[in-house]
């Protein structure tokens, strides 16, 4: 069982708006000789397992609508793939990441035709689970955009199980899967060899394309992506792929140049806007009868594609140039950021050069500031170290002095004979000894001061009485005067006055007599 064509814009469109996808009525009628000329074809095919010679020239004037879904499976090789179909049932019931880009897709494919239009209907339902069927069975691919169109057409010539089988065919045998692969590498290389077939077929095309900045993928990526089913009405689809799955990937450059050679002369008069919509809106246009469909057909077969491995072999050599440019052009920037940041490191660099100045001029003025410091405390301590040196000779005059005096004095010679002595007996006790009569000196000469502070005390207490006597004289009866004047005799007499500095004295004499 498969399902029928029909559309509800089989009618035509005009204006500046795109055929819907999915557009185009496809009659079912046949004459009686063609259909017999397809039996006889279709017995001796399934008889001797190989096409017959018949096969080409029928299948490029077109499959009778009615025989195309078992010719498409024959063509394709799946007509008895059962193992295929039990495993889409089993894929069906998988889970796919894709499952939500997939459900969005469906809704946009063959919106023109009655058995995709509605929602939840049994032709996006179908078309919902050969699309997640595909992208679970093929994971380095899985799904893309462009083969719900694919898939599409073949669900409106069999079930979904051989739409599956035929995918699968399609993608993996006949190459459509590279397309998809490695960041679309095989589709550039193809956009190529379609650029060199223009400037080979149709070099003023090429040219006026050139000048206008119009490239390739601009208007042929979403053909071979999806071998035209997107944009081009439903006959001339069928008839595509009637002659691709009978010959192979080369229809699509021959059905490239014929659309290209059909439209060269208003493509010649358009600029660069111009002519994308004109490959959007008007080119679709051209072929939505069935006999514009054949002209097209038989035009595109009888062109000679060849030098195709040629220009394989230039774009797998420019490719590996591009690689290269590319590559050095990577070196190039990366050294560009290498530069960029080896200047900021040396400006980095210079203005801490510029800090390290500022702080060693800082560093010399303290040090010159601290050497006219240090000039002016050597020349005082020089002036001091002078001054010194001559106290030093007036005291080593004055002892020479006294040592002279001293040996004139026979109780100073024996006092210094007997300290040598003793010196010379016992140097270890000479030290501590001195210690003990430089102590004891000091004791003396506190106990002296202290004396002195009370004699003049003394002194000035008596002063203040006598100032006090003296004014109140007067008053004093006789027998105080004569004792206070019996007071003063004995206090002015030489004996009292001196007893404080001589016993002072004697101390002294004394600690001056051990030392010596």
């Amino acid at each position: 069982m498969f399902f029928s064509i029909g559309s509800r814009s089989g009618h035509r469109v005009d204006g500046d708006e795109p055929l819907l996808s999915g557009t185009g009525l496809v009659s079912k009628d046949c004459s009686e000789d063609v259909l017999e000329s397809w039996a006889d074809v279709l017995t001796r095919w399934k008889s001797t397992k190989q096409p017959p010679k018949q096969l080409t020239s029928l299948v490029r004037t077109g499959i009778p609508e009615a025989l195309r879904g078992e010719v498409w499976q024959r063509l394709a090789g799946v007509e008895e793939d059962t193992e295929m179909m039990e495993n889409y049932r089993l894929l069906i019931t998988r889970e796919s990441s894709c499952e939500n880009v997939i459900q969005r897709d469906i809704a946009r494919t063959f919106p023109a035709h009655d058995f995709f239009k509605e929602a939840g209907g049994l032709g996006q339902d179908s078309l919902y689970r050969v699309s997640k069927a595909y992208a679970v069975y093929d994971s380095e691919v899985g799904y893309c955009q462009g083969l719900s169109f694919l898939a599409a057409t073949l669900l409106l010539h069999m079930p979904e199980e051989q739409a599956f089988c035929v995918l699968v065919k399609l993608m993996y045998n006949y190459r459509l899967r590279d397309l998809y692969k490695d960041g679309f590498d095989n589709l550039y290389l193809r956009l190529h060899q379609l650029n060199c077939l223009m400037e080979e077929h149709l070099s003023q095309l090429w040219q006026h394309f050139k000048d206008h900045h119009v490239e390739t993928h601009m208007f042929a990526s979403q053909w071979f992506l999806t071998l035209f089913t997107a944009r081009f009405p439903l006959y001339f689809v069928f008839q595509i792929i009637d002659v691709f799955l009978l010959q192979g990937f080369d229809t699509l450059f021959q059905v490239a140049l014929a659309l290209l050679m059909l439209c060269k002369k208003d493509l010649l008069q358009l600029d660069f806007e111009g002519i994308l919509k004109y490959f959007r809106v008007s080119l679709p246009k051209k072929c939505r009868t069935e006999e514009s469909a054949r002209q097209l057909i038989k035009l595109a077969c009888n062109i000679k594609v060849k030098r195709l491995r040629k220009y394989e072999a230039d774009f797998i050599a420019l490719k590996e140039a591009a690689d290269n440019a590319e590559s050095e052009a990577n070196e190039v920037q990366q050294l560009r950021v290498t530069l960029a940041r080896n200047e900021e490191e040396r400006k980095l660099m210079l203005d801490e050069i510029v800090q390290l100045k500022e702080m060693l001029k800082r560093e010399v003025d303290q040090a010159e500031m601290e050497k006219k410091n240090n000039a002016t405390i050597i020349n005082d301590y020089k002036l001091i170290r002078q001054r010194l040196d001559s106290q030093l000779h007036a005291v080593r005059t004055e002892l020479a002095h006294l040592k002279f005096k001293m040996s004139g004095c026979e109780k100073c010679s024996l006092s210094v004979e007997e300290t040598k002595e003793r010196n010379e007996d016992g140097d270890d006790n000479g030290s501590e000894r001195v210690r003990e009569l430089e102590l004891e000196l000091a004791q003396t000469k506190l106990a002296q001061v202290e004396a002195e502070c009370r004699n003049q005390d003394l002194i000035h207490r008596l002063r203040t009485t006598e100032i006090e006597l003296t004014t109140a004289k007067n008053s004093w009866p006789p027998w105080l005067s004569k004792t206070l004047s019996s007071i003063k005799e004995v206090a002015n007499k030489k004996d009292f006055a001196n007893f404080t500095y001589q016993s002072s004295n004697e101390g002294k004499h004394a600690v001056e007599e051990r030392t010596q």
